[in-house]
């Protein structure tokens, strides 16, 4: 059989605690342990351990979250700031504590989204409209394997599509040093009384190139995974209709079948 290497203990976690009085729990037929005999291993021996310590998860990470969180907590702190330049009458301090509001809020969007992604934050059954790990990944994987036989794609975009908001952690740290500056000098300017319009205008300019970086990516990753949920669903259309039986493709061809349906499957 395919026994897994120092994978013992898994049998235990189920509890088992009945001591058959009737002799009814028997062994499996001959013909049936060779059928299990010849099956791979189902899991590997790290994975049936974590079962069996009843250590499963901690497995995934966001690799976008510290870059996010710098966004976060500098976006409440040009807040803080600019509120405190609006009390001092400090013109353009009343447009950047708008906009850094803004971004506030959109950032927390972009670390939930995130968390989604890279699989933080669970798919529970509920959410239809945004993208997880394990319903973008799934719905990928079909439509790899759909477009490399109708479109001879051969690299990874159909399942990557819906994850572009994980992959760009480099330029959200850039983004994140660039406010982290813009904080600086908005403090030093409010200390001083001595904000420039042109300071203004550079801070908020930053501020909304931030927000719309990752206003951006969000909407990317929803529209292209709202796309590939489309595309699926039409593929799952069409394919019933493939390897039909002789009973089906009778009750089709001569009953239930409309005229395009026959056209497509009897093609002249």
């Amino acid at each position: 059989m395919a026994m897994i290497n120092n994978a013992s203990g898994v049998y235990a976690t189920l509890g088992y605690n009945f001591n058959d009085p009737n002799g009814d729990i028997v062994e499996l037929s001959t013909e049936t342990q060779a059928h299990m005999n010849s099956m791979p291993a189902f899991i590997d021996a790290w994975q049936a351990k974590d079962i069996a310590n009843n250590t499963v998860g901690g497995y995934f990470q966001n690799p976008v979250s510290s870059n996010t969180n710098t966004i976060i907590t500098t976006a409440q702190n040009l807040i803080t700031v600019a509120n405190t330049g609006v009390s001092a009458n400090l013109d353009g301090c009343d447009i950047i504590e708008s906009s850094a509001n803004a971004l506030y809020f959109l950032s927390q969007s972009f670390l939930d989204h995130t968390n989604r992604l890279s699989g933080v934050t669970p798919f529970t059954g509920q959410d239809l409209t945004n993208p997880y790990y394990d319903t973008a990944m799934g719905l990928g994987k079909t439509a790899l394997y759909i477009t490399n036989q109708t479109d001879a794609i051969i690299n990874t975009s159909p399942i990557m599509g819906s994850f572009t908001s994980i992959l760009v952690s480099p330029q959200v740290g850039i983004y994140a040093g660039i406010l982290q500056n813009d904080l600086i000098v908005l403090t030093d300017a409010v200390t001083a009384n001595t904000l420039t319009p042109e300071q203004a205008t550079q801070i908020n300019a930053n501020i909304s190139n931030t927000t719309i970086y990752l206003t951006d990516r969000i909407n990317a990753d929803t529209t292209y995974y709202a796309n590939l949920r489309s595309f699926v669903e039409n593929y799952n259309q069409v394919k019933q209709f493939s390897n039909m039986g002789e009973t089906q493709t009778y009750l089709i061809n001569n009953f239930i079948g409309t005229p395009k349906l026959l056209s497509r499957l009897n093609p002249e």
